[in-house]
């Protein structure tokens, strides 16, 4: 086409364009002006756009209210229930050798409880602490949530700045998640998890709403990177503690909390294993039964959430351990941070 005819045709279809435009919006303005009007295309055109957009004809119905122990039990399609009364193993010097190999492993700090947190749409949320004699406890927070997820939680009391001027909210921490808006997501790895989750909580936050309780993804650190953790940890001034510096955590979003410990998960199911390869300065995944091993993830080698969440550790951090250098002497008959380091060092490499 020759460049004269091209610009012609150009302005010929923008001049249509526009003339289709200022037809839709004098029709428009018509239409406010006298509210009797009506289109008796309006249904035709609803229907053929629903049919290009595939969006399936339907009303909208609001969901059919459920209790939470009777969604919680079609959510988990059988599980056997024992598996959410597990409680961790506490990490002390006779159960330091669980975690080798060290590189089969991630970590997170703790801030409270850990709870079963289910939501059943806006802000119908309850919490339950895994045991069946227990109920499920709506949720004291002015948050929302959509229908048919559940999530591995604590709720935790962050604090900003310091002394009299210090502010105090509860948050939803997430460890792991189990089903995220009806979809089933335990059997994927735990890291993949961990990124489901945060992308969850992009599309659920509200940061224009500062009433609201926020929700966040807890921090995991590989194992061999432990000592991350301890360069966050500061002794701050509480309020309503007295004046005594109390340990403190600060995330990623520069609010701090008081630690209670750290959970330590095992990822990868037996019986592979990670290893380092020094010829390839890479990380390697090994069979110990069939002594093979290869760089790719094997799928049996994915530990799904009932495996990480049967085998975790926890390290408390009371009264006797010292994990800042201002916290008061290290009890000798407790696990140490230079027992733990030391531990990491030695079998990380």
């Amino acid at each position: 086409m020759e460049p004269k005819v091209e610009r012609a045709a150009v302005s010929a279809a923008f001049i249509n364009h526009c003339s289709l435009q200022i037809k839709a919006l004098a029709k428009i303005h018509a239409f406010v002006q006298d509210t009797t009007l009506s289109e008796p295309r309006q249904a035709e055109i609803r229907k053929e756009c629903l049919r290009l957009w595939g969006i399936p004809d339907q009303a909208r119905v609001a969901p059919s209210s459920t209790d939470p122990k009777s969604k919680f039990f079609e959510l988990i399609q059988g599980t056997e229930i024992d598996i959410f009364s597990y409680k961790p193993t506490l990490l002390t010097s006779k159960t330091l050798e669980k975690i080798r190999p060290v590189l089969d492993y991630r970590c997170m700090v703790s801030g409270s409880e850990q709870k079963f947190l289910i939501g059943l749409g806006k802000s119908q949320i309850y919490t339950w602490d895994g045991r069946q004699s227990d109920r499920w406890v709506k949720l004291d927070l002015k948050t929302e949530l959509p229908r048919d997820t559940l999530l591995s939680v604590e709720i935790v009391h962050e604090l900003k700045g310091e002394g009299k001027a210090q502010r105090k909210i509860s948050a939803i921490h997430i460890l792991d998640v189990l089903v995220l808006n009806g979809s089933d997501v335990r059997e994927q790895h735990f890291n993949q998890r961990i990124q489901l989750a945060e992308k969850f909580v992009k599309a659920v936050s509200k940061p224009s709403r500062p009433d609201m309780n926020p929700i966040r993804v807890k921090e995991v650190y590989r194992l061999e990177e432990m000592e991350k953790i301890f360069v966050r940890l500061e002794m701050k001034i509480i309020k309503g503690s007295s004046g005594t510096p109390k340990l403190s955590y600060t995330g990623r979003d520069d609010r701090h909390f008081v630690p209670t410990g750290l959970y330590i998960v095992r990822t990868v199911n037996e019986p592979w294993t990670m290893g380092f390869s020094k010829s390839f300065k890479r990380k390697f995944f090994y069979n110990k039964k069939t002594k093979n091993s290869t760089f790719d993830l094997p799928s049996d080698a994915i530990a799904p959430f009932h495996i990480c969440y049967y085998g975790r550790l926890f390290w408390e951090w009371g009264d006797g351990i010292r994990v800042h250098d201002s916290q008061k002497p290290q009890d000798p008959d407790k696990l140490s941070k230079e027992d733990v380091l030391s531990f990491i060092q030695t079998h990380s490499a």
